[in-house]
């Protein structure tokens, strides 16, 4: 995650002030990456959501002349790399549509005069705008290096369990394990992020708190995520306050700290998986949402997942949102929002302000388009 640095003595031909001032100025370039090589001004992604009741296969293709087949089933949406814009083409109902899809934009399949097409999701422009309105440019906006679209980023995760745990380790430990390696297939699918246990130990609690935030904020303070980059606690205390039903928290975007309650009773094993997939979400970005159907819906415990044909995912705002972040992190460390280039703060924003709209009294996208501005 660091550079590390050695000192190499430097020849007298280079220690003139003109010549000292080139070294300089190479040198914040290689720290900043803005010299040839370095990283881009800002992620790409498109992604298409099937909103129909029937299945829609597809076709993309880039401007270098390669082709991917896609299909998506009802309900389902797919983040597609790109590193500029590209073209979509469908048969509806036997006439062959093509479109210009722009990056950093969300497509979805509808029903329109009883054809198959294709429709931009509008988001609003927020007011006051600061950056770049990326979303929705003609010109394509920035565009990823070369090869950038075939990785996976992986955050490495401690996982803990609090001294009133009752199981044995080995038993407390397998579960938790085999939880984050599903959720960790969720977030592949939806951004390329992968979560990967990188240590496991146990903390004592403080048993006179009984509020579940006051919790969660004891944790991060005594608890180091070290060596891992996040820290995700599971307690198995019982004794919270009256009308405690915090499932979990998280103080939100690239945030080191997650603490879940592991002691829910008339849980299930698909809904605890959702609480956990839930503050992950947090973690890369994703917000509040009002999809009823969506991980980030406000409250969980609905036992929607408990249901055979339910399928735990993100809707299209919030994917957008995680696969920039998730992008970003993957080419250099970033550990607040306000770190982004200029192009990835605006799509974001621009996401945030949607939700924001849609969810008036929930406070978690205001928030989060604060972070995007603090120093």
């Amino acid at each position: 995650m660091f550079a590390s640095f050695r000192f190499v003595p430097v020849p007298s031909f280079l220690r003139g002030p003109v010549v000292k001032t080139l070294r300089i100025l190479i040198l914040l370039g290689l720290l900043t990456g803005s010299l040839v090589g370095g990283e881009p001004a800002g992620a790409a992604v498109v992604i298409v959501e099937n909103q129909t009741a029937e299945k829609v296969e597809f076709t993309i293709r880039r401007p270098d002349g390669r082709e991917s087949q896609h299909a998506l089933l009802p309900g389902e949406l797919t983040p597609i790399a790109v590193t500029s814009p590209v073209k979509i083409v469908f048969d509806s109902d036997g006439r062959l549509r093509r479109y210009a899809l722009q990056i950093n934009n969300i497509y979805c399949f509808v029903r329109r005069d009883e054809r198959l097409d294709l429709s931009t999701l509008a988001f609003p422009a927020p007011e006051g705008a600061t950056y770049k309105q990326a979303m929705g440019s003609t010109d394509g906006g920035s565009r990823p290096s070369p090869g950038a679209v075939d990785s996976v980023y992986t955050v490495s995760v401690k996982i803990l369990a609090d001294d009133e745990e009752p199981r044995v380790r080995a038993l407390w430990e397998k579960e938790l394990r085999r939880r984050l390696a599903a959720a960790s297939e969720i977030f592949e699918r939806y951004c390329r992020v992968r979560f990967q246990v990188a240590a496991v130990d146990t903390w004592v609690a403080d048993k006179g708190i009984h509020d579940f935030n006051q919790s969660a904020a004891e944790f991060e303070r005594n608890v180091s995520p070290a060596p891992a980059r996040l820290a995700i606690g599971f307690t198995g205390r019982y004794n919270w306050a009256a009308g405690e039903n915090h499932m979990g928290a998280s103080r939100g975007p690239l945030r080191s700290h997650i603490l879940i309650r592991g002691q829910l009773v008339r849980v299930s094993e698909p809904e605890k998986l959702e609480v956990l997939v839930h503050e992950l979400g947090h973690f890369l970005g994703a917000v509040h949402s009002p999809d009823g159907t969506s991980v980030m819906r406000p409250k969980l415990g609905d036992r929607q997942s408990c249901a055979r044909s339910f399928r735990i995912g993100f809707d299209a705002p919030n994917t957008l949102a995680m696969y920039l972040l998730g992008e970003e992190l993957r080419r250099r460390p970033i550990f607040r929002l306000s770190e982004l280039p200029p192009e990835s703060k605006a799509s974001l924003q621009r996401v945030y302000a949607w939700a924001a709209k849609a969810l008036p009294d929930d406070p978690a996208a205001p928030k989060y388009l604060e972070l995007l501005d603090a120093p």
